[in-house]
Order: C-alpha cells, then structure tokens, then sequence
C-alpha cells in the first residue's frame, strides 16, 4: 500500500516502509509537536500506518524531516529517532540483523536488502587493510534528508550496541552533511571521532571488531527471515514500473533522449502496455523522463564539475540552450546561476571539523 494522495510526478519514484515513517513521528510527538499535524503540511496520509507493508513516497517523508526539524528547533532532531525503533520497524530485515553470525555478516545483509528500507541510497562496503567502511551513497538524481542519515548512521550503532554491549565501538564517522551549529548531541551520541563536510557517509569499524561472533546468532532464525525480506522485496521491485522505467532512462540518458519503444522492449512489453501500465500509476513515460532529467541537472550542478555542455549532453539535450530553457521553468534560474547560489552556499555552510574523543 502506498498513502493516498501518492502523486508519481512527485520529483522521484522512490520510497519508505511506512514504518519508518511512523517512528519519525514518535520521535516528533516526544518532542511536544503535534505529528498530524506536520503529517497533513507534507501531505502523508496517517492511514499508511496501518499497513504493516505501507510505503511512503521519500520526496513527502524529506519534507516531513524537515517540518520536524523547524518545529522543534533541533537540527540534530534526527539523533533522537532510533530511540523509538521496534523489531519491526524495518520489516523482516530487522530480526535477521539481530541473529547474524556477525556485524560484518548484518552489513552485507543491509547492503542486500537495503531497498527494503528505501531505494533513495544504496549501502556499499569499503574493507581496508584493518577497518571496513559502511557506506551510504546517493543515488544521481535522487535526494533526501540529512537527518535521515543523521538517523540511519545513529540506528546502525543503536543496533551494534544491543547486540554486542557496548563492546564494540565505531572508529570514526564521516557526514556529507555540514557542520551543525551545536556539536554536543553529536559529541553525546557517537564515541568516535566525528568528522563534518566530507561529501559522504560512512561508519567505520576495526575488521577484527566486525568479524568477533555475535551473542544472538541464529542462522536458521536469519535464513528465515531472509525468506520473507526476499519475498517482500521481490513483491516490492515488481509493484513499481514507474521505479524499473526511470532506472532504464537513467542509464541511456547519456546516449540522447531514451526511447519508450526500446524500454518498453527491453521490459517485455509493447509501448502501449507500458503506457497504459504508467497511466495506471499515475504517471506517463514523459513526466518520468522530465523528473530523471529534473533531478539528475541538479545533482551534477551540485555536485560535479563538468561544464554546461557537457550536463546538457549528459542528460540527453543535443543544444545546450534547450537545457538551459528547460532548467529555467524548473528552477527559476538559469542553470549557470543556480551553480554559483549552490557553491556560495557551501562556502558558508561547509565545516570541515573534525573531533577527537
């Protein structure tokens, strides 16, 4: 079930357990604010909540974060969160992290089923001669809450310390994210060196810390929960054709405009059954692609250096004044401008700060 009102010409396709969602807003009522409230101002249905397999569009819950954030006047809000969790927050993914042989075997499971959760990040592993990194890593053309990870990295270590009592620590963190004005709920929260502004998001623990056997392992409990954690997501993966098609636009965008023909071809499917299949979720080939396109120019003015030619190019425009065109009615502001706010903005926000504990 996805919440009523779901728009699939929201700027993505992506989405949430619900569940998740509604730990979001128990952290929120803890805080004094009415949650409804703040559900109804970023348009989430509260129904969805019913649905132990709910979903919620990852545009709508960034904008719930961000709500939350601005009502209780704590930009380190999303460190609160995981004190609300329960077993079944993240579906069956949850009781198999528990019972693993490992905290190295729980993060290939994390990095397996991660779409579970969402599919706005992908989980990657970095090993290294003596510690490993976890990785959260954005997706192009997709965006979401820095208090998302603020959570998610918080959860991640949440879950290490219930499992392991406190014996096994991260060595350092590294955020994407700026540095907060107030660091003490940081400094409060992670026991390691914390480290601001690095244009990623990684948890880092000693090799020999991930691999020490878990208390609660549980492999036949594990398996079966991987069973259903499968059964779900391959559920989840087929409900979604809107999600398949803007993977596939996102890959031959590079190469022109992608042509709903040959997608429709390559998902098994003449193009007027994908068109039809798209209207039945609200959404048609041509308002996927604007999204893909809409998305992906902000990401790599955000976040790269190639030049106007070479983003327009990229994203499949032959004259790069159509691009710029097309930035304009999605933006307000020419492609060229919106790059100088962005890197002014940095400028002032970034802080790369590190601290030793």
């Amino acid at each position: 079930m996805l919440e009523k009102g779901s728009n699939a010409i929201d700027q993505d396709t992506s989405t949430t357990l619900a569940s998740w969602a509604r730990v979001v807003c128990n952290a929120i009522e803890a805080k004094g604010v009415d949650s409804g409230k703040l559900l109804a101002q970023a348009d989430i249905d509260p129904e969805v909540f019913s649905d132990p397999e709910g979903r919620i569009r990852v545009s709508k819950l960034t904008q719930l974060w961000k709500l939350a954030t601005e009502a209780t006047q704590d930009e380190a809000f999303g460190l609160s969160v995981p004190s609300f969790l329960q077993p079944t927050t993240f579906h069956a993914l949850g009781f198999s992290l528990m019972v693993s042989a490992s905290l190295k075997e729980a993060w290939v499971r994390m990095q397996r089923y991660y779409k579970v959760v969402s599919d706005v990040l992908e989980v990657e592993i970095e090993e290294y001669a003596d510690e490993s990194a976890l990785c959260y890593i954005r997706i192009p053309g997709q965006d979401y809450a820095e208090e998302a990870i603020d959570a998610f990295i918080s959860t991640l270590l949440k879950l290490s310390t219930a499992i392991l009592n406190d014996n096994i620590q991260p060595t350092k963190i590294e955020f994407e994210r700026a540095q907060p004005r107030d660091l003490s709920p940081f400094v409060a929260s992670f026991p390691c060196r914390i480290t601001f502004g690095c244009g990623h998001n990684k948890i880092y623990y000693r090799n020999s810390d991930l691999n020490t056997p878990l208390p609660s392992a549980n492999r036949e409990i594990a398996l079966k929960n991987d069973e259903v954690v499968q059964d779900y997501l391959s559920r989840l993966l087929k409900q979604s054709l809107a999600k398949q098609v803007t993977e596939k636009m996102i890959a031959s965008l590079a190469m022109g405009d992608p042509n709903q023909d040959i997608i429709a071809s390559e998902l098994h499917m003449s193009s007027r059954q994908l068109q039809r299949r798209l209207k039945d979720e609200n959404t048609s080939f041509r308002q996927l692609l604007e999204n893909v396109k809409k998305g992906l120019a902000q990401n790599y003015l955000n976040r790269s250096q190639l030049s106007m030619i070479e983003i327009a190019y990229q994203l499949g425009f032959q004259d790069p004044s159509n691009f710029t065109r097309a930035f304009k009615r999605w933006y307000g502001l020419s492609p060229l401008a919106f790059r100088q706010e962005s890197n002014l903005k940095k400028a002032v926000t970034k802080g790369d700060v590190t601290l030793d504990k």
